[in-house]
């Protein structure tokens, strides 16, 4: 039963993929929706080069935001796309043509400078949508910093309640200080019907369940690519 789940899960994976209008891109290799990177650094600052894809048949404005989800005290934020933008937590750059089924010709990059002896990452999300279509939105997750990747990224999710749910569901959570985690509600065919991404240490999810059809739900904790934890509810009515 395990396996058959994760397997569906994964053809949902790859049908919503299809379904995606842009893609995170990096020397070929492709990056899903809500991953999680880590930067290099290169001379003075951390860096991240990205490239966006358009993955339709028709040209695309597209518009990229910067939102700085954790911020550190003397590290400095800044984004390249249509320009280089000055330091700031939020960011909305664009837009910038790219073709239908092409590959950006402008690079955006992501840097955080660091003041001397400061340690601690930042988390930044990019996220990138055409300008017709605001609602239609693909981000990424990097984490900036001489600390990012040596240490083990976890959360702890608690069981549902109530459960089971009719109106909304919840679910308590912890994790170490730079978890971007991301929560998926899924069906039993695997099919993503809710997300939501949660920063922080500790603290409460909530999914509103009352447009959803009775029946069992999973709820799946997603660190990257990895899915940690996953936690079992009925919705009834």
């Amino acid at each position: 039963m395990k396996k058959t789940f994760f397997t569906l899960m994964l053809m949902a994976a790859v049908s919503f993929m299809s379904a995606q209008s842009l893609q995170f891109e990096k020397d070929g290799e492709v990056y899903q929706d809500g991953q999680t990177i880590i930067a290099t650094f290169e001379s003075f600052e951390y860096v991240v080069h990205l490239h966006i894809r358009n993955l339709t048949d028709n040209d695309q404005a597209v518009m990229v935001e910067q939102n700085v989800t954790v911020p550190a005290e003397g590290a400095m934020a800044y984004m390249c796309w249509d320009q280089c933008l000055a330091p700031n937590t939020f960011l909305v750059d664009g837009p910038v043509p790219v073709p239908a089924q092409t590959l950006s010709e402008n690079e955006l990059s992501g840097h955080v400078m660091y003041e001397a002896e400061e340690t601690t990452v930042v988390t930044v999300t990019y996220t990138a949508y055409d300008r017709a279509n605001p609602d239609e939105r693909v981000s990424i997750n990097v984490l900036f910093g001489p600390q990012a990747g040596t240490e083990e990224y976890t959360v702890n999710l608690g069981q549902a309640y109530p459960n089971p749910a009719s109106g909304q569901v919840h679910f308590d959570f912890s994790g170490n200080d730079n978890a971007s985690v991301k929560a998926v509600i899924y069906n039993l065919l695997g099919q993503e019907v809710k997300s939501q991404f949660v920063n922080g240490v500790q603290g409460r999810i909530t999914f509103s369940v009352d447009d959803l059809q009775p029946g069992i739900y999973f709820c799946s904790f997603q660190i990257g690519n990895e899915m940690v934890r996953t936690e079992k509810f009925i919705v009834k009515r």
